[in-house]
């Protein structure tokens, strides 16, 4: 009869909505992301006889026609993931898309949303955001997609885990730009915490205590007077005076007044890029 997206709770079972409860126990089939967390959530609301089928977006010609036959016999399917809303950094996309080019309209439940959860505990202007999701594995392209995205004056928010986060702080400890962020972790569990800082400072002290076991959702903000420039300005700059002086205090002494920074770092961004 009807395909539901439904959101289910990031950790605690009590931010089910009634109507989410209410959409899986009418439903015939279940789309899971896991089939055993899905097992331990159908126990929880005491349903018995459904059907649970994993799901990624590689299975989708396999999944399709099972959907659409269901949907012709007048049958209720559920699309969730292992938390949260479906397809946020989650599978289900294709899926939905495919649904959509059939003529099948899905209907969303709404509910619980770990990035919402944090940005609204980040103390950041929340009138326009950007999500992001996950960031690739390699330091380069981690900071490459980073300095991009955070030339916008609105808070992104990334999903991330312990490693990847050690990668960013690491990354970013002695930036000149003032980069605000805003991490939480366990959202909606017993060991929930959100801790704020700059990205330019030791960190640390802070993060190792913070780190564990969890997942971790990262907003960035760029300061509204930080530095308005990147980088790649600065290292396009160090190779055209390069070309002309052969002085590497000289080119320092140039980047520092041009780019109004310490003159610490304009002597380090200077080496680099020399």
């Amino acid at each position: 009869m009807s395909f539901y997206i439904v959101s289910t709770p990031i950790g605690n079972l009590k931010d089910l909505t009634y109507r989410a409860v209410q959409t899986l126990q009418n439903c015939d089939l279940i789309i899971c992301e896991k089939k055993s967390k899905a097992l331990k959530l159908v126990s929880h609301l005491g349903i018995k006889g459904v059907k649970l089928i994993p799901y990624h977006d590689s299975k989708v010609e396999k999944i399709l026609p099972i959907v659409i036959e269901h949907i012709n016999n007048s049958k209720n399917i559920s699309l969730i993931c292992d938390a949260g809303t479906p397809l946020i950094s989650d599978p289900g996309s294709l899926l939905i898309k495919r649904l959509i080019n059939e003529g099948i309209e899905p209907v969303p439940i709404p509910g619980p949303s770990s990035s919402i959860s944090a940005l609204i505990l980040s103390g950041f202007n929340t009138s326009k955001f950007i999500f992001y999701g996950f960031l690739p594995k390699s330091s380069d392209k981690i900071k490459k997609e980073i300095d991009k995205i955070i030339s916008h004056s609105h808070p992104v928010i990334f999903y991330t885990s312990k490693t990847d986060l050690k990668k960013i702080f690491e990354l970013y400890k002695d930036t000149y730009e003032k980069i605000l962020f805003s991490l939480s972790k366990e959202l909606t569990k017993k060991y929930e915490k959100t801790i704020r800082g700059t990205l330019n400072n030791d960190n640390s002290k802070i993060l190792n205590s913070f780190y564990n076991k969890g997942e971790f959702v990262l907003i960035l903000h760029k300061a509204e007077n930080s530095s308005s420039f990147s980088e790649l300005e600065i290292k396009k700059r160090v190779k055209n005076l390069k070309a002309k002086l052969d002085s590497k205090k000289s080119v320092a002494e140039i980047i520092q007044n041009e780019f109004k920074i310490k003159k610490n770092l304009s002597y380090k961004l200077t080496l680099k890029f020399w």
